[in-house]
């Protein structure tokens, strides 16, 4: 792509397009198809099956969808910003900042999303407030619906649903996000913009604008860790506990049926609470950064400034 002199921002912007593309119109619906396919044919009576047929199974079978929405990420978004970031250099795990975190940095990390979450709930809550048309509102809850459904109504494992929901968007949306996206930002736009730009692009991306807010707030945040960090495993690591932790509740709330997880969403976070979490996840960011400082210089990539040269280690020209 270099060779080809694609602008940095051309080049994200067609691999984001694509990517999400390929896995949601190309390899999670093929997932579906032949997981439907299958089913029908092992629980049919050998005659051709009717569209209420196909459309219960989608609806129904949530193991399949959860599985047709992995394999769809591992291949549509790890995969491709793996063979894509390789056409931009060959040492594509520097490229993608693929490198062993120190235990110090992922502990400031986690600790970071852990006073930022408070403040993630409160965004949600003013998010929620801003005025929207009734019928995107339906469509969003439909979605929430569906989703709680799976989690709350199925009887899926917790190890299954921990997979589906947490270890793979944490692995496949990092290396697409905040391994290759926001390293194409940086080169086209500086550091600042690149994690705020491509934070708010992860938001966006997950189609809930009731949620954009807060979802692009951590998004932010998790490019912020994984540039402060050098490390993307600093972003896989906070993106895993935040949807990990969301997996634990509910399957807490499934084993206890007394448990009211609506009342509990309905207390939501006091506004003190919410900037208390903004304030002390600064705090935490502006230790990370100094951090920073102290381990690599000004470099423009977290790589130790006093290592001997290597070509797998050296920063990317802008």
């Amino acid at each position: 792509m270099e060779r080809n002199q694609f602008h940095p921002l051309l080049a994200a912007f067609m691999a984001f397009v694509v990517a999400f593309l390929l896995f949601q119109l190309v390899v999670a619906p093929i997932v579906l198809a032949v997981g439907v396919a299958i089913d029908v044919v092992r629980n049919g009576d050998g005659q051709p099956p009717d569209m209420g047929m196909l459309l219960e199974q989608l609806q129904t079978n949530g193991r399949l969808m959860l599985t047709a929405n992995t394999v769809g990420q591992f291949i549509g978004f790890g995969l491709f910003a793996l063979l894509v970031a390789r056409l931009h250099s060959p040492e594509t795990r520097a490229y993608l900042r693929i490198r062993r975190p120190d235990g110090p940095g992922l502990g400031l990390a986690a600790l970071g999303w852990a006073v930022l979450y408070p403040a993630v709930i409160w965004t949600g809550q003013l998010n929620e407030s801003i005025p929207m048309p009734e019928w995107l509102r339906t469509l969003e809850q439909q979605q929430v619906d569906m989703l709680e459904g799976l989690l709350l109504g199925s009887e899926l494992s917790t190890g299954f649903l921990f997979l589906a929901l947490a270890i793979t968007p944490a692995l496949c949306e990092e290396v697409l996000f905040r391994g290759y996206l926001q390293r194409q930002a940086e080169r086209g736009w500086g550091t600042v913009a690149s994690i705020v730009v491509v934070g708010i692009l992860f938001g966006l991306y997950h189609l809930r604008l009731s949620q954009a807010v807060p979802l692009s707030l951590l998004g932010i945040y998790l490019g912020f860790v994984v540039w402060a960090t050098g490390s993307l495993w600093a972003g896989v690591l906070v993106h895993l506990l935040n949807n990990g932790l969301a997996v634990m509740v509910t399957a807490f709330a499934r084993e206890s049926p007394d448990l009211d997880l609506d009342s509990i969403e309905a207390m939501g976070v006091p506004w003190y609470v919410g900037v208390s979490g903004l304030a002390l996840a600064a705090l935490v960011m502006r230790v990370l950064a100094a951090r920073r400082r102290q381990v690599v210089g000004d470099t423009p990539d977290s790589v130790p400034v006093d290592l001997p040269s290597d070509s797998s280690l050296l920063p990317l020209s802008p």
